[in-house]
């Protein structure tokens, strides 16, 4: 026979840490939004530079991997990360 109490622990547990999971997932959601808004920052300063080429400056880079398949960086965070 089940102890009723015992149940109420258990299921209050498993809510108590589903809520601290659910809040550590919805930090580390804005923290890698936070990584991709630096990274399209810095890569929109990087093609400031190279469009202006130098003497002896690297010219072959790859493209936006996003770009090619159709969705921006926000699209991709979107769909793997909520």
């Amino acid at each position: 026979m089940s102890n009723p109490n015992n149940n109420k622990h258990f299921n209050d547990e498993a809510l108590r840490i589903n809520r601290t999971l659910k809040k550590e997932n919805d930090a580390l959601k804005l923290e890698i939004k936070s990584l991709w808004t630096d990274l399209s920052e810095l890569e929109k300063q990087l093609a400031d530079y190279k469009s202006e080429p130098k003497v002896g400056q690297w010219q072959d880079y790859e493209d936006d991997e996003y770009a090619d398949k159709g969705m921006s960086r926000s699209d991709f965070i979107d769909k793997e990360y909520t």
